[in-house]
């Protein structure tokens, strides 16, 4: 089977070859760049549910990943900020060169504005990063739980909203922004490091505040149908400094509604 599209396309069509005859081989096309860096890389396939994102699937890794950025110029704007939702990501948790060039760069919100070869470093970083990542940890068994920095925050703004209402790229960006303030809050990371990352999401056209009407405590029974809840507790990926986060269960509830009430 040959996936071409964006994350959905590419979640779908692995999900299908690692069911049909118990597996066949798959090759990923990402024609978003939210895909090219992130969701075709790994292996990870799946399908949404009205109860949680991704909540059925299975872990395929794919035979090819044919990147060409020269689809990305017909991308539209939204889809594009989306994808740099995910390399701000890797930024934070993974390349703190990645997260420098970035601040260079006078515009991150469109193609047509940032150099050609920061575009290609966005690609080959983002995409070593997330390799190096599942290469030392490809079941989500400790290390690749990292990856999902912002997510777990953002999967429940996605769920709550339809799916509709805001893009995974979007959601992501707030689930960092709010991870970041709880890392701020619990002393793990630097009030400045935490404005830094927010520059950069604003700089990509990327939202900061929870969607207007959002239920605070819709948001917080929500996460507990996340796939990273173990033993009734929430897992989140939380930033010490730029280019490294933690994984902990210790956050306390009123910290987490404190965060999200004032976004």
């Amino acid at each position: 089977m040959v996936a071409l599209g964006g994350g959905v396309i590419g979640d779908m069509t692995g999900f299908a070859a690692a069911s049909w005859l118990r597996g066949i081989n798959v090759v990923q096309v990402p024609t978003t760049l939210l895909a090219m860096v992130d969701s075709a890389i790994g292996g990870k396939t799946g399908v949404n549910h009205p109860q949680g994102k991704n909540l059925i699937g299975a872990f395929h890794q794919p035979r090819l990943v044919l990147i060409d950025p020269d689809v990305l110029k017909t991308l539209p704007t939204r889809e594009f900020r989306a994808g740099m939702a995910e390399v701000i990501k890797y930024g934070v948790i993974w390349d703190a060169e990645l997260f420098q060039q970035m601040e260079a760069s006078k515009h991150l919100n469109q193609l047509r504005y940032i150099k050609p070869e920061l575009i290609s470093s966005i690609l080959t970083r983002s995409c070593q990063a997330k390799a190096d990542v599942v290469s030392k940890d490809e079941k989500e068994g400790g290390l690749r739980a990292i990856l999902n920095y912002g997510h777990t925050i953002g999967h429940a703004v996605e769920s709550l909203t339809g799916y509709r209402l805001v893009n995974h790229g979007e959601a992501v960006a707030i689930g960092m922004v709010a991870a970041g303030q709880i890392a701020v809050k619990l002393g793990m990371w630097q009030k400045e490091d935490t404005e830094r990352q927010n520059a950069l999401i604003q700089k990509a056209g990327l939202p900061t505040k929870l969607p207007e009407g959002l239920d605070i405590d819709g948001i917080i029974d929500a996460l507990q149908l996340d796939k990273k809840v173990k033993n009734g507790k929430v897992r989140f990926i939380l930033p010490t400094q730029i280019g490294v986060v933690t994984i902990t269960d210790e956050v306390p509830a009123d910290v987490i509604k404190e965060v999200l009430q004032a976004m």
